[in-house]
């Protein structure tokens, strides 16, 4: 399956060969955190993970066409 990815910031380190938005393929049945290992982003790095623009933890189930966003955790206020 085929999925798109935007990543702001750090997080654009991350991204294949530059892309922007990237798109990433995916066997069936992966998880947001199976995408964030794809990307090869380690596990130490934070990120907020959004899945056709809702908020969505690392074992969110990934279908074909989602759109995922990673962005780094804001602070301030």
């Amino acid at each position: 399956m085929k999925i798109t990815v935007n990543l702001f910031a750090n997080l654009r380190d991350y991204a294949p060969a530059g892309q922007r938005p990237a798109e990433v393929s995916l066997p069936g049945g992966a998880t947001a955190a199976d995408l964030l290992s794809a990307l090869r982003i380690p596990p130490a790095v934070q990120a907020v993970l959004l899945v056709n623009g809702r908020r969505a933890e690392a074992a969110a189930l990934l279908a074909d066409g989602d759109e995922v966003t990673l962005f780094p955790p804001m602070e301030g206020g």
